[in-house]
């Protein structure tokens, strides 16, 4: 049945509120008089934190919302039925920290700040009321604040995520190459930068379509994904191009890791989405070593010219970057490269 709302407020009506369950009866007929019954259309500013407060509200009735930001329009969180609005500002004697609009028409209780602070002042049982429902309003906020941290931290993940490989992406690559860079560099560590790229992709999105060439992709990278390390990093680095970070690896480790990527890829069953075979893929890979001083897009060039050399050279195969020789000495690389 529909809750009927009051048109006059009386003691009953006061009585059956949270803040004033308990309160003797004497005082809430002397409040009565610092009361009225207020019907508020949507819209309307009940409190501004432009100014102070001078009263204190309610709701018996309908909705209301807290808003922050320039002109306050971002909602951070909707009050209703019971819910008690401006007792703070009254009590501190200063604006309100947000602004209060009510978003679906009111039926409120008005006290007048001033009787509120003598109400506060003379009964028992107002105050504990009060800090009940004050404490309920914390662990509500706290919660709010809560999911938006765990939203926004899944959207920031979302943001440096490929949302089809599941692989970090291009702009989380950005964002924390450099930063890994410095750290080898001031410990003097070696880092490897393995590029990949599929063979052949267009003619094979050109052959079965585009729809089993995404399944393709989320098959290598998945297969990547398997054979790296704890803290290796798998980046897709744009269409059919990846990337792994290979921190504290030197050159004659990284082979290794790349020819059995290399390998497990090759051997990958590609199956379509309803679980039809679809045909295998190989992959021409560049391997590069970090040179202290050398920039991260100097770093990504290099491994990306040995992987286009692999390509030039037959695909299907891990090639060593020719530049900046002294990371590894020249007798390594000659002998990695004949390997």
């Amino acid at each position: 049945m529909r809750a009927v709302r009051p048109t006059v407020l009386n003691i009953h009506t006061l009585a059956q509120q949270f803040l004033f369950e308990g309160e003797r009866i004497e005082l809430l007929e002397w409040l009565l008089a610092h009361c009225q019954l207020q019907h508020v259309p949507v819209g309307a500013v009940l409190l501004n934190p432009k100014q102070p407060a001078d009263q204190v509200f309610i709701i018996l009735h309908g909705e209301v919302e807290v808003r922050v930001g320039r002109h306050g329009s971002q909602c951070i969180a909707t009050l209703s039925d019971g819910q008690c609005l401006g007792e703070m500002s009254v009590i501190e004697g200063v604006p309100p920290s947000a602004k209060v609009v009510v978003s679906i028409t009111c039926t409120l209780i008005a006290i007048e700040g001033a009787a509120f602070r003598t109400l506060l002042d003379h009964s028992k049982v107002v105050p504990r009321n009060l800090l009940r429902l004050l404490s309920r309003r914390l662990r509500y906020d706290n919660l709010l604040v809560r999911q938006s941290l765990e939203l926004r931290a899944q959207s920031e993940r979302h943001a440096r995520s490929d949302p089809l490989t599941g692989l970090h992406n291009r702009r989380w690559l950005d964002e924390n190459l450099p930063g890994m860079l410095e750290q080898h560099g001031d410990a003097r560590r070696s880092l490897c930068l393995l590029m990949l790229d599929i063979d052949h992709f267009k003619r094979y999105n050109d052959s079965v379509g585009h729809l089993a060439g995404d399944q393709a992709l989320i098959a290598v990278a998945s297969s990547l994904r398997s054979q790296i390390r704890d803290d290796d990093r798998a980046v897709r680095f744009g269409g059919e191009e990846f990337l792994i970070v290979l921190p504290d690896t030197n050159l004659r480790d990284a082979h290794p890791i790349g020819e059995r990527l290399r390998y497990t890829v090759q051997q990958t069953a590609i199956l379509s989405s309803e679980g039809a075979a679809l045909p295998g893929v190989t992959l021409s890979i560049g391997l590069a070593q970090w040179a202290p001083g050398e920039t991260p897009e100097q770093f990504i060039a290099r491994a990306d010219a040995a992987l286009y050399q692999a390509k030039r050279q037959g695909r299907n195969r891990l090639i060593l970057s020719p530049a900046r020789e002294s990371a590894a000495g020249p007798a390594l690389l000659r002998r990695l490269s004949d390997s």
